[in-house]
């Protein structure tokens, strides 16, 4: 069984009421050319081709808002492409227990201002999601509506281009994953759905008391082995 990981929104966790995030980028922090070029391979450009931004070595400076905890997971502000949130040291260590789909951590610092506090005990945690072919959009089952008086509906696609084409918002209610799958990840993201951890890395996340994620199993997902 998979399960979403979220970041937790809880101000009684994240210690802030926004809802959103804890930390945000320092854009202080760099020289003009330096934030340039984080700029052009993190927020400017959705696209990775003819670029190989995991070979890159970035730094990221983050100033904590003035209420926020230091979670596992932190999250941060402004959205970074394919950057998912921080991590801690403890996190990343227990990562290297299990399968997780490519990804690279980039050094980050935490701070209440640039020499105050400073905490570099933290990583960015960058992770692209797989490419279409892994998911089975034949036995993929997805869904609009079911808010207010509008009912839930479901839909099927044939592939990514119909359900762009879809006049409307939908989301994944039933992830079914091809052949192409690597059914062997616990930890895994796709284009459509998000994050998904196995029950094992889970449980271990919630035995290691680790805070700023949350579980949910509302998206049913199928692998060609279950």
């Amino acid at each position: 069984m998979y399960y979403n990981l979220r970041l937790d929104w809880n101000p009684k966790v994240i210690g802030v009421k926004n809802g959103i995030y804890q930390i945000e980028l320092d854009k202080g922090a760099y020289s003009k050319k330096t934030y340039e070029l984080i700029e052009s391979f993190f927020i400017t450009n959705s696209s990775e081709e003819n670029r190989n931004i995991t070979s890159q070595k970035v730094e990221f400076y983050f100033k904590k808002l003035k209420s926020a905890k230091k979670t596992n997971f932190i999250s941060f502000s402004p959205n970074l492409n394919n950057c998912l949130f921080l991590v801690n040291n403890e996190t990343r260590e227990l990562f290297k227990n299990y399968k997780i789909q490519e990804h690279k951590f980039f050094q980050s610092r935490v701070y209440d201002s640039f020499e105050d506090n400073l905490d570099d005990s933290f990583q960015m945690f960058y992770s692209s999601a797989q490419n279409w072919a892994v998911i089975d959009f034949e036995n993929s089952i997805f869904k609009s509506g079911g808010f207010g008086n509008n009912p839930e509906i479901e839909h099927s696609f044939r592939d990514e281009n119909e359900m762009r084409s879809f006049n409307g918002i939908t989301q994944v209610k039933t992830l079914a994953l091809s052949q192409n799958f690597d059914d062997s990840l616990d930890l895994f993201r796709t284009r459509v759905g998000g994050l998904f951890v196995s029950e094992k890395l889970k449980l271990a996340i919630e035995e290691n008391e680790m805070t700023g994620v949350k579980f949910k199993d509302d998206i049913k997902v199928y692998t060609r082995t279950n």
